[in-house]
């Protein structure tokens, strides 16, 4: 469940802890009980101290999962992967694919957690390179974890966002266009790249490789649903020479079923993290494709997809259903990566490029995890490679790209003269949401920023 070591294993509970003991110091020195200071006012150049490195990376992360505990389900409701049955229109929107309204409710308030972790990352980033050559950094494991933390927040931007704004604070910046969203793939690389030549333990390289690989793969496929379109892709696999490399090294350094997680365990309110809606409000459920009756209360966790070798319901479905439920409602863990989807990437490149027997090892290997029976053409190659990747990727936010280049339409979803829709074009990922278009004068006039 958790990453081969624990690099990713922070919380925020250590921050608040932090902030508790600053609490009791602040009011021992105070002169008169009304003579106190906010202990959370701290100025931002507080954060040029060597001494706060750790910290920062630890705000990174914090940030990271926040973002990502609320974004999930905004995106998996698009998908087929969760169905709206709840009271909240904006999900109902969601649901039904007409993504291209920037001022849905939730898509527009998660953008902002999305913006701040990226914003978090790279000032983490920076202060933290800083002190690296400065020699003053204490721990060069801050910046190996904050590279890691800013890798995955811009993958997971350019797996989502049809075009993105990197504004900084009160300084407006233009849109980058949908065209040059795959650069965020490669800024994602970048920061691995800087991270794998810190690491020196197998399970942190296992960690950096596999994000690699997941992001040169994820620029891949992105490419072949951009610029989106009517159509799924006549070719739809990705073989990236890159992401190949990568996942073979990875595969290497760590034991056959690893992941990559990210663990959060205090967002608890309405709207913030998929558990609370799922598990507590009922606002979504599993998708209908997945599961047996998503709109009760009693049977919505017992999986319904059924292999298609075996003819019974997946058992990776259902253990992905039960370990889902079994997070409740305040606390959760966020799929990132893992050896599986490193097989997947092997297995998809093996197709593109004609090895069908490369391409049937790496699929019954990551079946013999499920112990489910051994593929042998039963099916066409690529339709095992689809239905493969829909359970063992499912909430690690890739659906909505496969289902645009494999051409697959959501029953849900329903033509909108009103916004772009997912039923009408493929290809179409989120917009740039209302609250940067209400802050940021660029979006309207991208000339009135340089």
């Amino acid at each position: 469940m958790m990453t081969p070591n624990s690099i990713l294993a922070q919380t925020r509970r250590g921050l608040q802890l932090v902030a508790g003991a600053g609490v009791l110091l602040v009011a021992a020195s105070c002169s008169s009980i009304l003579d106190v200071k906010n202990p959370n006012n701290i100025a931002e150049d507080a954060l040029a101290n060597p001494a706060a490195a750790g910290p920062e990376a630890n705000g990174a992360l914090a940030s990271l999962t926040r973002a990502l505990s609320f974004s999930t389900l905004v995106y998996a409701d698009a998908t087929d992967e969760m169905d709206w049955i709840g009271s909240r229109d904006s999900w109902n929107e969601l649901d039904k694919g007409a993504i291209g309204n920037f001022a849905n409710e939730f898509a527009d308030d998660q953008f902002k957690y999305t913006a701040e972790a990226r914003y978090v990352a790279d000032q983490a980033i920076v202060r933290l390179e800083g002190f690296d050559k400065a020699g003053t950094l204490a721990s060069r494991a801050d910046l190996m974890r904050s590279y890691i933390y800013g890798a995955i927040i811009y993958s997971s931007i350019a797996d989502q966002y049809d075009d993105f704004a990197f504004s900084n604070k009160t300084v407006a910046a233009a849109p980058v266009g949908r065209a040059n969203m795959g650069r965020l793939y490669d800024t994602s690389v970048g920061y691995l790249d800087k991270a794998l030549a810190i690491a020196t333990s197998n399970s942190d390289k296992y960690t950096i490789l596999a994000l690699r690989a997941r992001a040169k793969h994820g620029k891949g496929a992105w490419a072949k649903v951009t610029p989106k379109g009517t159509a799924a892709p006549a070719n739809p696999l990705v073989n990236d020479a890159g992401a190949v490399a990568d996942a073979t090294a990875a595969i290497a350094l760590a034991a056959p079923d690893a992941t990559v997680d990210l663990i959060n365990n205090v967002e608890a309110t309405a709207g913030t993290n998929i558990w609370y809606e799922v598990n507590g409000r009922n606002e979504s459920a599993p998708g209908k494709v997945y599961v047996v009756d998503p709109t009760g209360t009693t049977n919505k966790y017992v999986a319904a997809i059924k292999d298609p070798i075996s003819g019974t319901a997946d058992p990776r479905m259902q253990a992905r259903l039960t370990a889902f439920k079994a997070f409740g409602t305040t606390a959760g863990t966020l799929w990132i990566t893992s050896t599986r989807e490193l097989r997947l990437i092997l297995a998809e490149a093996a197709l593109a490029s004609g090895n069908t027997a490369e391409f049937t090892t790496q699929i019954n290997t990551v079946r013999a995890l499920d112990g489910k029976p051994a593929f042998a053409g039963q099916i066409a190659n690529q339709d095992m490679l689809v239905y493969e990747r829909q359970i063992q990727l499912w909430l690690m936010r890739r659906r909505l790209i496969d289902m645009a280049r494999f051409g697959i339409k959501d029953p849900k979803w329903t033509s909108n003269a009103s916004y772009d829709n997912l039923f009408s074009s493929t290809g179409l990922l989120f917009p740039i949401a209302n609250v940067e278009r209400q802050a940021n004068p660029c979006i309207a006039d991208a000339t009135k920023c340089k």
